[in-house]
């Protein structure tokens, strides 16, 4: 059975069934129970899956040469899951890392659906005894800032999609409410009519785990709504019933994730913006308020809907723009070389094997009179503490101390 996610509507999806029992049964525990957003819930589904192929090949209950894809996930028993090893779960990991070619994120985030599922058959309905999974960390993560685009660019964007699209008010207000809200591709897919209060400028949305959280409209984002709403209640045929917030131009109906993707990639790719995603939408908003904004990390982590902190955390890096900015405002940053000891400073060796900088120095030696060197010799200036340490004392012989 083929497992289809509606991300139009992922809540009401075909059954995850196509998995070992104690599998199907966590799945639905997460939804359930532990309110986890369908999408959520799909990827351990997914991940499970795969580890039940994996294990499968491992044990030897299909040929040693079977496509991990034509491996059926499902006819394992609690008594399996019972038998997995630490030593299976690390040969899962290297598996991930070597044949899959799986960044560390992708690993732990694998990692993290056995831990969850194995927590569930211990802590949450008492099928095991031991949890082969509650010693093993997840690879150390590499730290990656996230990628964004700068005003300016964000500008260009903005342009690009007035000038690019065949329906320019819905575009532009999307990348409005991207750039200024920093709210998650399905966040803004999902909205619906109801879900907007231009009276008090804010906006509901409903985030991972179908978590609501009130987003507020600045004068850029109640514009671009404005325009594109008044475009949207007047289109020929458009059903009544009809609640989502934006809509496909012929169809009339709720605009999808990958379509949305479509456009606003075509949109950067016409300003000549390469390497970003819808995604990276979100890291801009974030960013430019963080770095302009005067905005802490916990008024961030409200606005972006996160549940931990830490996930906010990655914007902190912006730190380094008021540090490096500090460095360029020193008044000695824009000091030059001096041309005269450019001279002085050049150490390229000559072909007899001296440099520039000793024939220089030569140079500039012979034209002093040998009487003031004798006179600073007998001074001892100019003289290291070695040399200066062998120098008799004048008053050594007369007993003085």
């Amino acid at each position: 059975m083929s497992i289809y996610l509606d991300e139009k509507n992922p809540g009401k999806h075909k059954p995850f069934d196509d998995a070992a029992p104690d599998i199907v049964e966590y799945v639905r525990y997460l939804e359930v129970i532990a309110g986890k957003s369908a999408n959520t819930a799909f990827s351990y589904y997914c991940d499970l899956r795969g580890f039940s192929r994996f294990m499968k090949r491992r044990r030897g209950l299909v040929p040693e040469d079977s496509e991990m894809k034509d491996i059926d996930p499902k006819g394992l028993d609690t008594a399996f899951w019972a038998s997995v090893t630490k030593e299976d779960i690390y040969e899962y990991l290297y598996f991930l890392n070597r044949e899959c070619g799986n960044k560390k994120s992708s690993t732990a985030r694998r990692l993290a659906s056995l831990h969850g599922f194995y927590d569930y058959l211990v802590n949450q309905v008492n099928r095991l005894d031991a949890d082969p999974t509650a010693a093993i960390h997840p690879p150390k993560q590499d730290k990656v800032l996230p990628k964004y685009l700068t005003a300016e660019q964000s500008m260009e964007l903005l342009e690009s999609t007035q000038t690019q699209s065949d329906f320019p008010e819905r575009d532009y207000c999307m990348v409005t409410l991207f750039l200024n809200c920093g709210m998650r591709l399905a966040e803004l897919v999902g909205m619906n009519l109801d879900d907007i209060d231009l009276e008090n400028r804010q906006i509901r949305l409903f985030g991972k785990g179908h978590k609501e959280r009130m987003v507020y409209l600045n004068d850029a984002c109640m514009e671009a709504l404005r325009l594109y709403l008044g475009k949207r209640n007047t289109m020929e045929g458009l059903l009544p019933q009809e609640k989502a917030v934006f809509i496909t131009r012929r169809r009339k109906e709720r605009i999808s994730n990958r379509r949305v993707e479509q456009l606003v990639t075509g949109a950067m790719k016409a300003a000549g913006l390469k390497g970003f995603s819808t995604h990276k939408l979100r890291h801009t908003a974030a960013t430019l308020m963080y770095q302009t904004g005067n905005v802490d990390i916990l008024t961030l982590k409200q606005l972006l809907g996160h549940s931990n902190v830490s996930t906010t955390q990655i914007y902190t890096h912006l730190q380094e723009f008021q540090v490096r900015a500090a460095i360029e405002e020193n008044p000695l940053g824009k000091v030059k070389k001096p041309k005269a000891s450019s001279r002085i400073l050049d150490t390229t060796e000559k072909e007899t094997g001296e440099t520039a900088e000793d024939s220089a120095l030569d140079e500039e030696l012979s034209s002093v009179p040998m009487k003031a060197f004798e006179g600073a010799a007998q001074d001892g200036i100019g003289l290291d503490a070695s040399v200066l340490a062998m120098k008799p004392d004048a008053n050594a012989g007369n007993g003085n101390s």
